[in-house]
């Protein structure tokens, strides 16, 4: 008689079945598909455009009492200067003291927004008619350049085709 030890065979880990495979690769492409869904409808909800009315650069001014002059890109391309000449004191104004009648510039090509996060220093000056007065705001991310098309909203009207200039 021989003594000796049994030893069992090894065991495969049993593969996963097809079923499984098959239902995990399905709600991976549900979430990805959710998740992109979520981010165009995102997208989409904040773009600033939406709610303002395009106007003409006549109507911009009769209705903001400012004409836009020049649409700078400066510092070596760190900020924009948005140039405006008066043409409504009393409107003009309240670019200065109502928050939401500060400049929005968006890339129309991209969306991306540029907006001033505080208020535009001014010394309390009164704006005169015919005067020409400008903002500076940041460029982030190097968003305009020289030739970019940029939207200017200013409240509930908005300056399409604004072409940003070196």
């Amino acid at each position: 008689m021989s003594t000796g030890t049994l030893t069992a065979a090894p065991v495969a880990p049993s593969a996963p079945s097809r079923r499984r495979v098959v239902l995990v690769a399905a709600l991976l492409v549900l979430a990805l598909a959710a998740f992109f869904g979520v981010r165009a409808v995102m997208a989409h909800a904040a773009d600033v455009r939406s709610g303002t009315e395009a106007v003409s650069a006549e109507e911009f001014g009769a209705r903001t009492g400012a004409k836009i002059t020049l649409l700078g890109v400066t510092a070596g391309g760190g900020m924009i200067e948005l140039r405006y000449q008066v043409v409504d004191p009393d409107k003009a104004s309240l670019l200065l003291h109502q928050e939401d009648k500060r400049p929005v510039l968006v890339v129309e090509d991209t969306g991306q927004t540029l907006a001033m996060v505080s208020r535009p220093h001014n010394h309390k000056a009164e704006l005169n008619l015919g005067g020409t007065y400008f903002f500076i705001m940041a460029n982030t991310q190097n968003a305009i350049k020289d030739g970019t098309k940029v939207t200017v909203i200013v409240g509930d009207v908005r300056l399409e085709h604004v072409v940003a200039q070196a």
